[in-house]
């Protein structure tokens, strides 16, 4: 009888093999990423309810909206986290949160070869542009009118142009007008608020009917009706067309820097006026939007909705404007989604909406154009046969 060990493995038969010890530090790793996944899974499904929830109802939703993009990002990084930590079950726990967010991502981010359709140029066609001009101030505090229009003259075939913060008394205005009257947009309408020009719209069609839906300095509107063509039977084919400045969120470039940089969330006070101040004005926006819709349904002509909404596609005011509405940028834009420079490009809060008789081919938000907080939305479309 030998007495040498049976061997299995290079291990002497029947030693239990050592279990790998958890160290510490992947315990603790384990503990943090549940926390964190855990919070921004629970903001995010807070983001998922802000355009259903009324900002009188519970406004702090709001800002949570406006971070939705971020907060879908932060929770698909947590789900890959767990992937290769080889935590199955957990990743596809959270990858379940993230199936709504699969829906509403063409709201913020649309591939390029996906849009990018030829379409041959018709009479039917026409471009229009919405452009908050932030009173023709630059980034250093100087007018930028003239820049403005140089800008405008370098663009061929605009037809109609929604003007935003269209200061009257701005150093060198007159030509702008000048420059609309030379390209032949010669129909204007103005609203006015407290004696200053708040939108100005031109039009290269005639402009038959025009009203206004002022706010007392919590938002204005305007609607106006060209007519875009005359068919063989002489019928006029009439367009109503709103231009809008939904009331300002009221946010400082030095706090809106600081909420992008999470700096905010070193100081309470400020963070809870900050989130105060975008509920109340929510609201604010909400009740004039309340009155705009009514006009809206009860307008007899294809239609578009365009201007500075001041809010997210995960906005309450977005989910009643587009309601029964195309969003031209989620029919054919491309590449992510942003209208508004400051805190890093991240918010698209200018919109071309239209009703359902007409097409978006082409859509354009020009990040060259760097005169105003906002980018210029250019708009190529055409009414439905």
């Amino acid at each position: 009888m030998s007495n040498k060990r049976e061997t299995y493995n290079s291990e002497p038969f029947g030693t239990p093999r050592k279990r790998a010890k958890r160290t510490f530090l992947g315990a603790l790793f384990v503990i943090v990423l549940l926390a964190v996944t855990i919070s921004f899974t629970v903001a995010l499904v807070i983001a998922y309810l802000t355009p259903y929830v009324a900002p009188s109802t519970f406004g702090s939703l709001t800002i949570v909206g406006i971070f939705a993009p971020i907060l879908f990002a932060a929770v698909a990084v947590c789900m890959l986290l767990w992937l290769v930590t080889g935590r199955w079950k957990t990743a596809l726990i959270v990858f379940i949160f993230l199936i709504p967010g699969l829906f509403r991502i063409s709201d913020f981010y649309n591939i390029a070869f996906m849009r990018e359709v030829e379409t041959k140029p018709s009479r039917s066609d026409f471009t229009l542009m919405t452009y908050n001009v932030r009173g023709f101030y630059g980034d250093d505090g100087e007018y930028s009118t003239v820049a403005v229009a140089d800008y405008l003259n370098g663009i061929n075939n605009l037809d109609v142009v929604c003007f935003q913060e269209f200061d009257t008394a701005a150093m060198g205005v007159e030509r702008i007008d000048s420059l609309m009257q030379e390209r032949k947009l010669a129909y204007k309408h103005d609203v006015t608020e407290y004696g200053n020009v708040v939108l100005r719209s031109y039009s290269r069609f005639p402009i038959i009917a025009s009203g206004d839906i002022a706010g007392d300095n919590r938002g204005a509107s305007q609607w106006f009706d060209v007519i875009l063509s005359r068919g063989a039977e002489r019928k006029v084919d009439t367009l109503r067309i709103f231009n809008n400045h939904l009331h300002s969120m009221n946010i400082p470039t030095a706090d809106s820097d600081d909420i992008t940089d999470g700096d905010i969330l070193q100081d309470g006070d400020r963070m809870r006026s900050i989130v105060d101040r975008i509920a109340s004005n929510s609201s604010i926006r909400v009740d004039h939007v309340d009155t705009l819709d009514m006009v809206i349904k009860a307008t007899p002509y294809e239609h578009i909705i365009c201007g500075d909404f001041n809010d997210t596609p995960m906005s309450f005011v977005y989910g009643r404007l587009v309601e029964n509405h195309r969003d031209a940028f989620v029919e054919v834009g491309s590449g992510y989604g942003y209208t508004f420079r400051p805190m890093y490009g991240t918010l698209r809060i200018d919109y071309v909406l239209h009703s359902k008789g007409i097409d978006a081919l082409k859509y354009v938000a020009d990040p060259e154009a760097e005169f105003s907080d906002h980018l210029p939305v250019i708009v190529t479309l055409k009414r439905e046969k």
